[in-house]
C-alpha cells in the first residue's frame, strides 16, 4: 500500500517513516511539510492509497485538505490534539492518531486501511506504459526476475526479456506481493523465487546477475531470508 506523510513537524515523520519501513506491505509513497506543495500528488494517475495528515499546520489546514482528497485516498489523522475527533470522522478518517503514538497503535490504525482497500498486489499481472508511444505490455508477476530503477523509469528483467516502463520504481513495488518481491537496494526489486545464492552482501540470481543489497534494505531482506531458511541441526 502506497503512504503519504503531510506534516509541519518532522521528527513526527522521521517516526513515521521508520514505522512504514518496518511494516512490510507499506511503501513510503513521499512526504510533505506543506499540504498545499501535496496536491499534484492527489492529482496523478497513482495517488497515495493511504494519507497520514496533521491537523494545524501554517497555511492549508488539515482538514481543509481533508476534504479536497477525501475521494482519492484514505485517510490517518495525526495531531497532538484531542479535539478534533468528531471533524475527523466526519470525513470518513480511518483512524484518529493521538501524539505521540506507538508502533502497536501505528498498526491498530494500519489494519483498518487495509480492510477498506483493495490492494492492486491481489492481482498476479499488470500492464506499463512503454517508450513507445501507445504502446503497453503485460507483465505476469511470476515472470519476473528483478527490476531496476534509472531515474524516473525503471527496467523490468523477465524470463523472456527486458521491457522499459515509464515509471518509477515505487509505483511498480506497490503493484507487488512483498511476500515474493524484496526490495533490496534504492534501485532494485528482486522475485525471491528468483535468487540463487546470497553471499557478502550481494544477491545471485539464477539468471547469473548480481544484485548489491543496499545498507537501508538489509536488515528487511534478511529478515525475508530468514523467514525462507531451514533451521536446526541434524
Amino acid at each position: 500500500m502506497n503512504v503519504t506523510i503531510i506534516d509541519d513537524e518532522p521528527p513526527a515523520i522521521t517516526l513515521l517513516s521508520a514505522y512504514i519501513q518496518r511494516t512490510k506491505f507499506l511503501v513510503l509513497h513521499s512526504t510533505f511539510t506543506d499540504p498545499v506543495d501535496a496536491i499534484y500528488v492527489y492529482n496523478s494517475s497513482n495517488p497515495p492509497q493511504l494519507t497520514f495528515l496533521d491537523i494545524e499546520m501554517p497555511g492549508m489546514n488539515g482538514l481543509e485538505f481533508a476534504r479536497l482528497i477525501a475521494s482519492k485516498s484514505q485517510i490517518i489523522i495525526i495531531s497532538s490534539f484531542r479535539n478534533y475527533g468528531p471533524e475527523a470522522f466526519d470525513l470518513s478518517a480511518v483512524d484518529y492518531l493521538l501524539k505521540p503514538f506507538s508502533y502497536d497503535r501505528f498498526l491498530d490504525a494500519i489494519k483498518k486501511a487495509s480492510t477498506n482497500t483493495l490492494t492492486p498486489s491481489s492481482r498476479d499481472f499488470f500492464f506499463v506504459r512503454t517508450e513507445t508511444k501507445g504502446k503497453y505490455v503485460r507483465i505476469d508477476l511470476p515472470d519476473i526476475v528483478f527490476i531496476e530503477s534509472d531515474d524516473n523509469i525503471v527496467h523490468i528483467t523477465t524470463s523472456f526479456g527486458q521491457t522499459t516502463a515509464m515509471n518509477k520504481l515505487i509505483d511498480v513495488q506497490a503493484w507487488l506481493p512483498t511476500d515474493i518481491f524484496s526490495r533490496v537496494h534504492r534501485s532494485y526489486i528482486i522475485n525471491l523465487n528468483q535468487v540463487h545464492a546470497v553471499d557478502k552482501g550481494q544477491i545471485i540470481l539464477k539468471n547469473e546477475k548480481v544484485i548489491p543489497i543496499g545498507r537501508q534494505y538489509k536488515e528487511q531482506f534478511m529478515t525475508d531470508l530468514h523467514h525462507l531458511t531451514i533451521t536446526g541441526r541434524l
